[in-house]
């Protein structure tokens, strides 16, 4: 898969199945989010900001629960990522943080079916940033998440 650098240590991919989306890190930081694997992002619009952005990751055995559905954990991970890509345009010059995350789960995620998940900014004040979204698969909503942002100054 041929990659792309930008300046948030992101990859947009030039070829592949996920060409023309970014990938969410460059390469691996040793941080929690690389334990959950790689994930893209792409705005319907075009550039960071334009139009609705989605997010999607692929789901392998390694995310299921007892089940064989994917597990709550790997869902909740992921939500945390797609809260971040939505507030992406309102953070160029902040950093964030999750301060809540209302998570209702109303179906079970099939492993083996890459995962998306999209969202709105619902209200932005000075220091929070109100989001609601669903993650999905082809006919299948797999949840509907609320979360709430608390901005501060990059370092």
């Amino acid at each position: 898969m041929s990659t792309e650098r930008t300046k948030r240590r992101t990859l947009v991919e030039t070829e592949g199945p996920f060409e023309g989306w970014t990938r969410w890190h460059a390469e691996n930081y040793n941080r929690f989010s690389d334990l959950i694997g790689p994930s893209w992002f792409k705005w319907d619009g075009g550039g960071i900001g334009e139009g609705k952005v989605v997010c999607r990751i692929p789901t392998e055995q390694r995310h299921a629960n007892w089940q064989d559905y994917l597990h709550g954990g790997f869902l909740m991970a992921f939500i945390d990522q797609v809260l971040f890509a939505v507030a992406m345009p309102s953070l160029r010059e902040h950093s964030a943080v999750t301060l809540t995350c209302n998570t209702e789960f109303v179906g079970g995620g099939k492993v083996g079916t890459p995962l998306d998940g999209s969202g709105e900014i619902v209200k932005e004040t000075g220091k929070t940033i109100f989001i609601r979204g669903e993650l999905y698969q082809p006919d299948n909503l797999i949840c509907a998440f609320s979360g709430v942002l608390r901005k501060f100054p990059r370092k």
